[in-house]
């Protein structure tokens, strides 16, 4: 049984448009000279991290470290719950950052430093995170997916596909985020929306919503400043019709969190959301596409047990 108590890496060498390839030498190194134990994975297609950390979570395994960015992270807590679901709460996840957003590890500590991150680890504080499960509709079927930071649809859906496709292409750089929201601006058309959060209704003209368990998308935006990870509720961030003006001098107020004052914006919490619209709306978890539907949006409480550095988490420490 020692084996399994063994930290396994899923590494992506995709990450960071080709960041983690020309890096994977450096973090081995990293790795053996820490003192962890340790077993490599590398993920070598989109859906292979989700594919690989099923199989090892099947198989009992418990630590996991995400050698990638969001997308890594979201691929390898899916293939957690998939795997072994019924004793996610053994289950311990890392993260050494190589992604070009790194929007997850902003909530919790870990800094875009592989030395550092891995200290971070060794260290061993962890707290139990929020998760939440996203059910699709639309007329092929229904699907399900988790997500651990930000759900983002409309709007946020069509920047996060273009951001998406630009860095499969090898461009990083806050310039797929400028790139992509302004292409998206350009062809995105609002939508008459049925929201529902817990028991409240609201119908609305949606330029966006942003449902959030952490604080922080497209690259250091707080879209959901005040989403805490282990409050037990989503922090909804909604955005009405909005001209061009108005997210001109709203985009750097995006990155302190201070937009929430414009009128067309309204902050709530709930722990269930219902979206849907007159046309199939586009949506994203954790910067991964979903594709168009109809959505429902379940909060799961203090589910994942994740490492995290500095004094965040004072009153909801745990240890490895």
């Amino acid at each position: 049984m020692e084996q399994l108590t063994k930290w396994q890496v899923i590494f992506n060498p995709h990450a960071g448009c080709g960041k983690a390839r020309r890096d994977k030498r450096h973090i081995i190194t990293l790795l053996n000279n820490s003192g962890l134990q340790f077993i490599m994975h590398q993920s070598d297609y989109a859906g292979h991290a989700l594919e690989l950390a099923k199989q090892l979570a099947a198989s009992n395994y418990t630590h996991f470290i995400v050698a990638g960015g969001d997308g890594t992270l979201n691929e390898v807590v899916n293939g957690i719950f998939q795997g072994k679901s019924h004793t996610v709460s053994k289950i311990v996840v890392g993260m050494i950052p190589v992604g070009t957003g790194n929007d997850w590890i902003r909530t919790f500590g870990i800094p875009d430093d592989y030395q550092k991150a891995i200290e971070i680890i060794k260290e061993g504080k962890t707290v139990i995170q929020d998760v939440g499960l996203i059910t699709r509709r639309e007329l092929a079927g229904i699907e399900k997916r988790y997500f651990t930071n930000i759900a983002g649809f409309g709007f946020d859906a069509m920047v996060a596909s273009y951001a998406n496709a630009l860095k499969n292409r090898g461009i990083s750089g806050i310039r797929v985020y400028i790139q992509s929201f302004l292409k998206s601006y350009l062809k995105y058309k609002e939508a008459d929306t049925l929201i529902i959060i817990d028991d409240q209704r609201i119908k609305v003209n949606l330029f966006s919503i942003s449902v959030g368990i952490g604080k922080y998308n497209g690259g250091g935006m707080m879209q959901v400043p005040d989403a805490n990870p282990v409050e037990g509720l989503f922090h909804i961030t909604l955005i009405r019709k909005m001209s061009l003006l108005g997210i001109i001098q709203n985009f750097r107020k995006l990155y302190s969190g201070s937009f929430l004052s414009d009128r067309r914006v309204s902050s709530h919490k709930g722990k269930h959301v219902s979206i849907k619209a007159q046309t199939l709306l586009l949506g994203e978890a954790d910067g991964e596409n979903l594709g168009k539907g109809h959505f429902n949006l379940q909060l799961i409480p203090h589910q994942l047990k994740v490492v995290y550095g500095g004094n965040l988490f004072p009153e909801n420490p745990k240890s490895l």
